[in-house]
């Protein structure tokens, strides 16, 4: 694990639109370098849950629809690349969705809408990650490192041991921000609605990495610093044989990125009137025009899709997907399934 160059000097411009566009400036290079290292080895998404989620958020209130909920999917993301050290396992958005739903914004609509259409009618569940990662030939025992691109709605105890009980991942280690670790211990109330309570109490020190900046894990994988979602949040970029894909949370549709081609109602129509060039997931806004500079940066840094080049590289954590409860509200292009390669059990 080493630090990411390319994006230092850039990260230092003092004034905050001097400093969106040197970042933009400098991300094709870092971008370039990612990409001659070639893909990772392997790389596997696999659909979690679908949930609700409010439309104001989704597009910081820009989408016109009468509908209060969109729905969005989240994904677990297995990667497998060549460090160091050798090859190495990386869970991304390892959700572990039942103690997640003890966050206060979620725990509050459950308790609204009921069990029944919460779990029958609001939501649908595909696999927990354990069952994820049966169906594609490992265990809990081959993965090296949990990843988020931050930690809203995320409980580590279940995966990392507690003090009292073990983990469900005996070797993994949980690669984290050192800013975002410090705001889910303790959350502004603009961002605590979204952090499980005491979700860290008595996870082992030894079981958390903490890292400043940009970071480099090996061939075609990096994690990159994106603050304004929350103050420490970072996003994946791995080198596929699609290009480099980008990943986090700071939108939630490729229209998040592409404002301009978008064809949800209002969605294009909001970002020319305001001047934007990003449309923001709005449901935290203590860090918004950090959040847009990062965003600028995860566009630049992924390139244009090659499928769709209206679109850039960037896959949503949490992707907008249709729903019968929600008229209207699909993304204007998607990826799909972006999975390649062999995923193998750790080498004995």
């Amino acid at each position: 694990m080493q630090k990411l160059s390319g994006l230092e000097a850039a990260r230092t411009v003092s004034s905050p639109l001097e400093r969106l566009r040197a970042l933009e400036k400098a991300a094709p290079a870092v971008r370039d370098h990612l990409l001659q290292e070639g893909p990772v080895r392997a790389l596997k998404v696999c659909p979690l849950v679908s949930l609700p989620y409010p439309t104001t958020y989704g597009f910081s209130g820009a989408a016109l629809s009468p509908a209060p909920y969109l729905w969005i999917q989240n994904r677990l993301v297995i990667v497998q690349y060549e460090a160091e050290n050798g090859r190495r396992t990386l869970l991304f958005e390892a959700s572990d969705t039942d103690r997640g739903s003890a966050a206060p914004f979620y725990k509050q609509r459950m308790e609204s809408f009921g069990p029944f259409l919460t779990d029958r009618v609001l939501s649908q569940r595909f696999a927990t990650v354990p069952e994820a990662l049966a169906k594609n030939g490992l265990s809990p025992d081959d993965v090296d490192e949990l990843f988020f691109d931050h930690l809203h709605l995320q409980d580590l105890r279940g995966w990392l041991g507690d003090g009292e009980r073990p983990g469900l991942f005996p070797r993994a280690k949980l690669l984290v921000h050192r800013k975002e670790w410090q705001t889910a211990r303790a959350p502004h109330p603009l961002q605590a609605p979204w952090y499980v309570p005491n979700a860290q109490d008595n996870v082992p020190k030894d079981r958390v990495v903490l890292l400043d900046g940009d970071v480099h894990l090996g061939k075609g994988l990096a994690l990159v610093f994106t603050p304004g979602h929350t103050e420490g949040n970072m996003s994946l970029a791995v080198v596929t044989p699609r290009g480099l894909f980008v990943s986090s949370e700071n939108g939630i549709a490729a229209d998040s990125w592409a404002p301009e081609h978008s064809a949800i109602a209002g969605v294009k129509r909001h970002a020319r009137a305001m001047g934007f060039a990003v449309v923001m997931n709005g449901n935290t806004r203590d860090g918004s025009a950090e959040q847009y500079t990062s965003m600028i940066l995860e566009r630049a840094l992924a390139g244009p899709s090659a499928m769709n080049p209206d679109f850039c590289n960037v896959l949503p954590s949490s992707e907008l997907v249709p729903w019968v409860l929600a008229p209207g509200l699909r993304p204007s292009f998607s990826h799909g399934d972006i999975s390649f390669g062999t995923l193998r059990k750790r080498e004995q």
